[in-house]
This record gives C-alpha cells, sequence and structure tokens, in this order.
C-alpha cells in the first residue's frame, strides 16, 4: 500500500513539475478570456434576440403564404376593374363637357328669367294675387 501511495504521490509531483512551464499560457490565456466574459451579459441578450427572431420567422413563415394568396385576389379584382377605370375616366371628360355646355345655356336663362321675375312684379293683379295666395 505505501508503495501505491509513493506511486501515486511521484505521479501527481511529476504532473505539477510538468504543468508547471504552461502556468504562464495559463495565466495569459485566462488574461484574453477577461474581455470575453465581460461581453457575457451581451452575449446572452443577443440570444434572447435571436430567439425572438426566430419567432418572427416562424410567424412569417406561416403567414406569408395567406397574404400572397390575398395579394394575388387584390391583384385579380384590379385587372377586373381596370377597363372600367378607363371607361369611367373617359365618361367624366365627356360628364366635363356637358356641364360646360349647360353652364353656357343656363347663364343666359338665368338673366331671361331675373327680367321675367321684374316684369311679373310689375303687373298690377300681381299684388292682389299674393295677398290672396297663402304664405
Amino acid at each position: 500500500m505505501l508503495r501505491t501511495v509513493l506511486s501515486m504521490t511521484t505521479r501527481v509531483a511529476g504532473g505539477l513539475v510538468a504543468g508547471v512551464p504552461a502556468l504562464p499560457r495559463i495565466a495569459e490565456a485566462l488574461e484574453r478570456l477577461t474581455p470575453l466574459a465581460e461581453a457575457l451579459p451581451q452575449v446572452t441578450e443577443l440570444r434572447g434576440t435571436l430567439e425572438r427572431l426566430e419567432q418572427l420567422a416562424a410567424f412569417l413563415a406561416n403567414e406569408l403564404p395567406e397574404a400572397l394568396h390575398q395579394m394575388e385576389a387584390v391583384h385579380a379584382q384590379l385587372v377586373e376593374l381596370a377597363p372600367k377605370i378607363t371607361a369611367l375616366a373617359g365618361n367624366t371628360g365627356e360628364l366635363d363637357e356637358s356641364i360646360r355646355v349647360l353652364a353656357a345655356a343656363l347663364g343666359p336663362l338665368q338673366g331671361t328669367t331675373e327680367r321675367l321675375g321684374r316684369l311679373v312684379d310689375r303687373l298690377p293683379d300681381r299684388r292682389r294675387r299674393n295677398q290672396a295666395l297663402p304664405g
């Protein structure tokens, strides 16, 4: 048993002696790891952000086909409406021209109506009719 203990002690001592030259390299590696340890909270935060991005990507993967289907339906409706809108635009031009013609015709008629109204107001029986009519 003493031999076993001595053998183990010798091996441990040999390992320690062999490990001593590695101590400066270990210390240098620990110094390099210090900034990384300080950045660990940021890495943890980034992991949360990446998990959220993964959730959003999964949501988009589920929703994009439906949105694409809806956009295709809207496109089909717009294609169907395009000729009607073009026809309406043409009709709008015709309506504008009709309005101009009516305005040109109504201008003189309005003046004539005003003159007729003044003439009717001068008629002798006009006052009696106004009094006989209620309201």
